[in-house]
């Protein structure tokens, strides 16, 4: 009987010794955790609140602006009662006459504004009109700046701001999830979070392959995606360094 126990505690200790990944060991991964705030460039929206023709004078107009490099509009009001021009000619602009009546209403101006800009400058604006509302988005991407109502009575708000693409500079990733993966296995065996220096560290872990990874931003499509380093502990009692994993924000 003692002879077959100490063949199985025999066997037991020789699995053990010949474990290969997981827990239980006394060896560690660490590594440095780095992140980039990323800005999509993305296109300027405007919303105009329009008025009735009264409230609109001969001449009245706000701009309507592209990024630079782009063609640049502005948008006036020319009353036919008038007899002077009503067009402000500014330079380095596209004019868009829109036709008024003082006895128009607030949505016959937005109906014949949004059809002006329509007809000469659909290639760079795409237009949406709830009742006396024109939503305006850009087809250009980039910074812009902000539709201005200058002289016009209309109410006029940027309800998103064109953008160029930013990559900010790369710092520490603080608080930062990172994950541990054991051999070839499809899901995380330990979760660690990075500390004020961008640090982690596994502890524990016995000889064998691993994967260490992090979410980042995918700049691309603007999802997520895994940024990952492979790391091999090939003997007991030392510390293997992962390589530096930079993530988008």
């Amino acid at each position: 009987m003692t002879k077959t126990i100490l063949t199985i505690c025999a066997a037991v200790l020789l699995i053990a010794c010949n474990k290969t990944e997981g827990p239980g060991g006394t060896s560690s991964i660490t590594g440095f955790v780095k992140s980039q705030d990323h800005q999509s460039a993305q296109v300027e929206i405007s919303e105009v609140l329009f008025t009735q023709g009264l409230s609109i004078e001969h001449g009245d107009y706000w701009v309507l602006n592209n990024p630079i490099g782009v063609e640049q509009f502005y948008i006036y009001y020319d009353n036919p009662t008038w007899p002077s021009d009503a067009n402000p000619n500014l330079a380095g602009r596209t004019g868009i006459a829109v036709e008024f009546n003082y006895s128009d209403s607030n949505v016959e101006i937005a109906t014949h504004t949004m059809e002006e800009i329509e007809t000469i400058a659909s290639d760079h604006f795409s237009l949406t009109r709830n009742v006396d509302i024109v939503t305006i988005t850009n087809k250009t991407v980039g910074e812009t700046a902000n539709t201005d109502k200058v002289t016009s009575p209309f109410e006029i708000s940027t309800t998103q701001s064109g953008k160029n693409e930013a990559i900010l500079t790369s710092q520490p990733a603080v608080d930062e999830k990172v994950y541990l993966v054991y051999g070839e296995n499809d899901v995380f065996g330990e979760l660690e979070r990075t500390g004020g220096n961008g640090e982690y560290i596994f502890n524990n872990l016995t000889q064998g392959n691993y994967t260490v990874y992090c979410v980042s931003k995918d700049t691309v499509s603007g999802g997520n995606t895994t940024i990952m380093q492979a790391v091999e502990i090939t003997s007991n009692k030392t510390v293997v360094t992962a390589g530096e994993i930079n993530i988008f924000n």
